[in-house]
């Protein structure tokens, strides 16, 4: 009887370790896909936040009767829409619109919106602050 050669690999451990291998990058490839999704819409949601609040702050950095008046009180009233100026990265369609309530004529509410994407995946970013005639509450 002929004797084998035991010092190298036999076929059958090849395919075990070429699946085993296989299964793995499998597994990688699914999680690293998963985790760039999940960053993507992180860095979304951040950047609407920041063009969100950027707003707010541009609004409560103006005079208090260069603002709109709406009434009747307790009623949204949009007063500028700024979809176009939003970064083509944030999913389509995306709108970006602030609106103003009066409450009184010492108080008004100022309300930025930004949404983006569409179905499931459409968030929105919202920032609502109130402006005193002589100041600034939140």
């Amino acid at each position: 009887m002929k004797e084998w050669d035991k010092s190298g690999f036999s076929v059958i451990e090849l395919i075990v370790t070429l699946v085993v291998v296989g299964v793995i990058f499998t597994a990688f490839t699914t999680t690293f896909a998963g985790i760039e999704n999940i960053s993507k819409k992180a860095t979304d949601v951040a950047t609407a936040s920041q063009l969100t609040y950027a707003k707010l702050q541009e609004y409560e950095n103006k005079n208090f009767a260069s603002l709109p008046a709406t009434s009747p009180s307790g009623t949204l009233r949009q007063v500028e829409d700024f979809s176009a100026s939003l970064p083509a990265v944030l999913e389509s369609p995306r709108s970006g619109k602030v609106y103003i309530n009066t409450f009184s004529s010492t108080l008004k509410q100022i309300d930025v919106k930004v949404t983006f994407g569409s179905g499931p995946t459409q968030r929105y970013i919202e920032y609502v602050t109130f402006i005193q005639k002589n100041g600034l509450g939140r």
